[in-house]
C-alpha cells in the first residue's frame, strides 16, 4: 500500500473532510492533547533546552500544517513522526483524529485541570431520573445515558452496611448491628447509620491512614543507618483533626505553615511534622549541603503531589517535558521551605529525641514533676558543693602569683568530703538528664535566618544557577501580594479560590478512597501524562460545592455515600463488564480488595482481640523471626522487640514503621515502603496473600478465637455455628449449599484432628494470647481451620 503522505496534502484533506461531519469536531483537550502528550512533547513540549527543530506543540502556535500531515502521515524514513527510533507509533484511529483536527482549523484549548473552577449546572436527562436528588447521581446517569444504561440496583442492606462500615471508619460490621439495620425499615435508616459512623472516634483512624501515605510517614529515618525517630504525636494530630471535622484548608494551613501563625498552639506547632516525615540521613562523611537539597526538594515534589497532583520531580533537573512548569518554578518553590532551622545530617551522638532539631517536647504533669523534684536535688547538690569549696578558699592566704593556687586547688580536689560532693552533684545532673529523654519529642518546622535559594544545575546540590525566590508556579494564579511569600503564604496561596488544583484533586482523592479509582485516575497526576477525568463536569460541580462548603470534609464524605451511585450493587451483566471492565462509567457500585490495614484490622475485631485504644507511640505486633535482623545487622536498636499484651491486637495504622524493613505482612498487601509521598497503591493479586493469611501468626491466633465465638455464641449445634460465623466474617447468611459445604469441611476437619492429637495442639498454641477459652481441644481446632477458610475467601477481604 502506498504511504499516505505520497498521496498529496490536498487529497488528505480532501479525505477527512468527507469523513467529517456535521457538528462532529474534535475535542483537542480529551481527543488531541493526550496523542500530542504521549507521543510528541518529549521533543516538542515545554523543556526549551530539549526542544527540536524548534517546534512547539504544547500550546497553540502557526505550525506549519502541511509539513505537520507529511510527517505524521509517513510509514518510513526521516519523514516520520514520531520516529521510529522513538518507540513510539500512531494508530490509525490517532492519526486520523490529528488529521481532523487539522482539517478544523487545529484550535486549541486550556489544560482542563488549569482551568478556573466553575460549578456546572445539573445535566439535563434523557430518559431516567436517578432515584434521590443527589446531584451525583444526575451527573452519573447523564453519562449511562450515552449508552443507554441506568444506574444499577441498590446493593442488598447486608453489603451496604458492610461497604460503608469499611469506608468510614475501617472495620466490619457486628451480628447485632447486621440484625438491627436489617430490621429498621425506616426510610432515613441508612442516613442514620451514616451520621453514627461519621461521629465515631474511629473514623478519624480510617481517613488518617491515605494521608500517612502522601505524608510518607514512618518511624524511623530511612537511609542505611534508620534510626528510630518520634513523630507519632503528628499522627495523632491527623486523627483528631478528621475526628473534629477540621476544615481541609485549615488542616493544609497548620501542616505546612502552623509555627507561622500567630501566638502558634503545641498543637499547631506539631501540625508542621507534615514535611519533617521525609527521610534523614545520620550516615558518618556525608555532606550537610547535599542532604538538605534533598529534604527541600522533598517537600517540594509532596506539596505539587498532595495538593497540585502534579509531578513536579520532573522539574528538578530540566524543564517539565510534558507539563509548562519550569526549573524556576522548582525552585521558586524550593524557596518557600528553605529556610528551616535544621541541619542536612542528622546528629548521630545525640539519642533520637534530639537528634533532628527542630522538635518539641511533650511532656505531661507526671513527667514535669519528677524532672523538677530531680533538678532542686541537682540545685541543692550544687549549691552544697559551692558552699563547701568557699569556705575551704577562705582559708587560703591571700597572696598565693599561680602554682601555689594550683596545687591548693589540687588539695581541695582530693580531699574525700569535695569527692564525695562532686560526684554527687554529677549523678544528679545524670539523673536530670535521663529524665529528660523519657519526655517524648516530635519534630517540627520552624524558621531561622532566609537561605538563598538557587537553580542547580541538573539538580547537582553544588552547581548553582540563577538565584530564585519564593513563587508559586508560573502557569498557575500567582499568589496575592498581600501574602507573606513563606510557607504560610504558600498554604493559603494553595486553598485560595484562584488555586484551580486543590479542590480538584482533593474531592478526587477522597472518591478514590470510596470507589477504589478517582474520577482522575491517575490521582498523582493531573498533567497531560494523567488520565482525563471520567465525569469532569461532577468533578468541578463536587470541587466548587466543596470549597464552598467551607471545605468541609465530612460533609462531602456524606454526600458521597449516601449517594445512589455509591449504594449500587457491585454486579454486572458480562456484556458491561465487556463493554467497561474497571466500571470508568460507575454502572455499578464498587467492589475491590481492602487495604493491607484493614484486613487485618478486621480479623482483629471479628476474633474480638482488637484493642480499642486510639493514639500513642506505635506497636510492634508479630513479625517474621530473623527477618529485621538480616537487614538491620541484628544489635542493639537493630533488633526487634516484639510488643505485649494488647501491643500485638492493636490497629493496623499503628504498626511500627521501618523504613528498611516495613511490616511484610503489610508490603504483601501493597502498603507502600513510604520512603516518599505516595498517593495511589497499587492492588495486586498474588499468592503470597494467601499464604500469609493462612500462616501468619496473627490470622492463625485470631482464627482460634474466632472459632471460640462461633462455638460459644452461635449456638447449640454445628449448622447454627457456622451461621454464626457467616454473619461475623461476612455480614451475611449462608446458602444452604455454602451451609453443607462448610458442614462437610468442619466434620472433615475435626476427623483429621483426632488421628492426629499432636497437629491440634501446635495449631491452638499459635500466639501470645494463652487465654483459656474451655472447648474440647479436637473440635476447636476443627473449628479454627472453618475460620482461617472463612478469612481466605475472596469476599473476606473484598468491599
Amino acid at each position: 500500500m502506498m504511504p499516505l503522505f505520497r498521496i498529496g496534502v490536498t487529497v488528505v484533506l480532501a479525505l477527512i473532510a468527507g469523513m467529517a461531519c456535521g457538528d462532529d469536531r474534535v475535542e483537542f483537550d480529551r481527543e488531541i492533547r493526550p496523542i500530542l502528550s504521549e507521543n510528541c512533547f518529549h521533543c516538542h513540549g515545554p523543556d526549551e533546552s530539549r526542544r527540536k527543530a524548534g517546534l512547539r506543540l504544547d500550546v497553540s502556535n502557526t505550525f506549519d500544517r502541511k509539513s505537520f500531515i507529511e510527517r505524521i502521515s509517513a510509514e518510513a524514513g526521516d519523514e516520520r513522526m514520531p520516529p521510529l527510533e522513538s518507540g513510539k507509533n500512531l494508530t490509525p484511529k490517532q492519526r486520523n483524529l490529528l488529521l481532523r483536527w487539522i482539517e478544523q482549523g487545529a484550535e486549541y484549548q486550556p489544560f482542563w485541570a488549569f482551568t478556573p473552577l466553575i460549578q456546572p449546572p445539573l445535566p439535563d436527562l434523557i430518559a431516567n431520573t436517578p432515584p434521590t436528588n443527589n446531584a451525583i447521581d444526575w451527573f452519573v446517569q447523564a453519562k449511562l445515558d450515552q449508552r443507554g444504561w441506568n444506574l444499577a440496583n441498590q446493593a442488598t442492606k447486608f453489603r451496604l452496611l458492610r461497604r460503608v462500615k469499611f469506608d468510614l471508619i475501617g472495620l466490619p460490621p457486628t451480628p447485632d448491628e447486621v440484625d438491627n439495620f436489617l430490621r429498621d425499615e425506616s426510610e432515613d435508616a441508612y442516613e442514620r447509620v451514616v451520621d453514627r459512623l461519621l461521629a465515631s472516634p474511629q473514623y478519624g483512624e480510617r481517613m488518617a491512614i491515605d494521608w500517612l501515605d502522601a505524608a510518607r510517614y514512618a518511624d524511623t529515618n530511612g537511609y542505611q543507618v534508620d534510626r528510630n525517630r518520634e513523630l507519632w504525636a503528628w499522627r495523632d494530630w491527623v486523627i483528631d483533626a478528621f475526628n473534629a471535622n477540621m476544615s481541609f484548608d485549615q488542616f493544609t494551613i497548620e501542616q505546612l505553615a502552623g509555627d507561622l501563625l500567630p501566638n502558634a498552639t503545641l498543637s499547631q506547632q506539631i501540625a508542621t511534622g507534615f514535611h519533617r516525615n521525609h527521610m534523614l540521613n545520620e550516615e558518618g562523611g556525608i555532606i550537610d549541603e547535599e542532604f538538605l537539597a534533598e529534604y527541600t526538594a522533598d517537600r517540594v515534589e509532596t506539596t505539587a503531589s498532595v495538593w497540585l497532583g502534579q509531578t513536579f520531580q520532573c522539574a528538578r533537573c530540566h524543564d517539565h517535558k510534558f507539563d509548562p512548569f519550569t526549573q524556576r518554578d522548582f525552585y521558586s518553590m524550593k524557596a518557600f521551605f528553605h529556610n528551616v532551622s535544621e541541619r542536612g545530617v542528622g546528629i548521630y551522638a545525640n539519642p533520637i529525641r534530639r537528634n533532628a532539631p527542630p522538635f518539641v517536647q511533650l511532656s505531661t504533669p507526671e513527667l514535669d514533676s519528677k524532672v523538677a523534684s530531680l533538678k532542686k536535688k541537682r540545685d541543692e547538690a550544687t549549691r552544697e558543693l559551692d558552699d563547701y569549696t568557699s569556705t575551704a578558699k577562705k582559708e587560703w592566704k591571700p597572696d598565693l602569683s599561680d602554682e601555689q593556687k594550683q596545687a591548693e586547688q589540687k588539695s581541695l580536689e582530693s580531699q574525700p568530703r569535695f569527692v564525695e560532693l562532686t560526684a554527687a552533684v554529677a549523678k544528679c545532673k545524670k539523673e536530670v538528664q535521663a529524665a529528660e529523654d523519657e519526655i517524648p519529642t516530635t519534630l517540627i518546622m520552624s524558621e531561622s535566618k532566609p537561605r538563598k535559594t538557587y537553580i542547580l544545575d541538573r539538580g547537582a546540590y553544588d552547581k548553582l544557577g540563577d538565584e530564585v525566590t519564593a513563587n508559586t508556579p508560573a502557569i498557575l494564579p500567582p499568589m496575592s501580594d498581600a501574602l507573606p511569600r513563606n510557607r504560610l503564604g504558600l498554604a493559603y496561596w494553595l486553598v485560595s479560590n484562584e488555586n484551580p488544583l486543590t479542590a480538584r484533586v482533593t474531592v478526587n482523592r477522597f472518591w478514590q478512597q470510596l470507589f477504589g479509582s478517582g474520577l482522575v485516575r491517575t490521582s498523582e497526576d493531573f498533567g497531560t501524562q494523567g488520565e482525563l477525568p471520567s465525569h469532569p463536569e461532577l468533578l468541578a460541580w463536587l470541587s466548587v460545592r466543596f470549597r464552598e462548603s467551607g471545605w468541609d470534609v465530612k460533609q462531602l464524605m456524606r454526600l458521597i455515600v449516601t449517594s445512589h451511585t455509591y449504594r449500587q450493587q457491585s454486579s454486572a451483566t458480562q456484556a458491561m463488564h465487556d463493554m467497561d471492565l474497571d466500571n470508568r462509567t460507575l454502572a455499578r457500585g464498587p467492589r475491590h480488595r481492602l487495604m493491607a490495614e484493614l484486613i487485618r484490622d478486621q480479623t482483629l475485631a471479628v476474633s474480638g482481640l482488637l484493642s480499642q485504644k486510639i493514639g500513642g507511640p506505635s506497636v510492634r505486633p508479630y513479625h517474621p523471626t530473623g527477618l529485621y535482623e538480616q537487614v538491620t545487622a541484628g544489635n542493639g536498636y537493630n533488633v526487634y522487640v516484639q510488643g505485649k499484651g494488647d501491643e500485638l491486637f492493636r490497629r493496623s495504622m499503628y504498626t511500627y514503621w521501618k523504613r528498611s524493613v516495613p511490616h511484610p505482612a503489610m508490603l504483601a498487601f501493597d502498603a507502600p515502603f513510604r520512603e516518599f509521598c505516595s498517593v495511589r497503591r497499587s492492588r495486586s493479586n498474588t499468592a503470597l496473600q494467601a499464604l500469609n493469611l493462612m500462616n501468619d501468626p496473627t490470622y492463625v491466633e485470631a482464627a482460634r478465637f474466632v472459632a471460640a465465638r462461633m462455638w460459644n455464641e452461635g449456638g447449640s449445634c454445628i449448622e447454627e455455628r457456622i451461621r454464626f460465623g457467616f454473619k461475623l466474617l461476612l455480614s451475611r447468611e449462608p446458602s444452604e449449599p455454602e451451609l453443607q459445604v462448610m458442614v462437610a469441611a468442619y466434620n472433615r476437619a475435626k476427623d483429621d484432628f483426632s488421628k492426629d492429637q499432636t497437629a491440634a495442639t501446635e495449631l491452638l498454641s499459635v500466639g501470645e494470647n494463652k487465654r483459656e477459652l474451655g472447648i474440647d481441644a479436637i473440635e476447636l481446632a476443627a473449628m479454627t481451620t472453618l475460620a482461617t477458610t472463612f478469612m481466605n475467601l475472596d469476599e473476606f477481604i473484598s468491599k
